[in-house]
């Protein structure tokens, strides 16, 4: 079996390095996507209204004027709920774009091993003889 030349070595080093930047661009871009979420929930009354980020931190929550109508007990559960489902909303969102990007990445291939430079050099060196 011919041994490949350091030209090719180099060449799948590049290509290496170039995927992984790739890689790492596409993780960027899903960081930059989750840090953009929006989860939203509204309660079946449309008395409150939540939204939360891509992280599960709540964004915002209104409560229409007639929701103090509703009893403390109500009013707290109804909030909870809400905020729990806008909470859901943005980390469904969330996984599916850090899935999408980890799926984008699985064609990494693995990197060398530690001792594949050492290897590669003693195999060239035999070569020669």
């Amino acid at each position: 079996m011919p041994t490949p030349s350091p030209h090719d070595d180099v060449e799948q080093a590049e290509l290496y390095l170039r995927r992984g930047r790739d890689a790492m661009r596409r993780l960027q871009q899903a960081r930059a996507a989750v840090e953009a979420v929006a989860g939203a929930a509204e309660s079946a009354d449309g008395l409150v209204r939540a939204t939360a980020d891509g992280r599960g931190g709540i964004t915002g929550l209104r409560l229409n004027p007639r929701a103090m109508r509703l009893g403390a007990g109500a009013l707290s559960r109804q909030v909870t709920e809400v905020l729990q489902e806008a909470q859901r909303d943005a980390g469904e969102q969330a996984r599916q774009i850090v899935d999408g990007a980890l799926a984008d990445t699985a064609d990494l291939p693995p990197p060398p091993g530690e001792d594949f430079i050492r290897e590669r050099v003693e195999q060239i060196a035999r070569n020669l003889l």
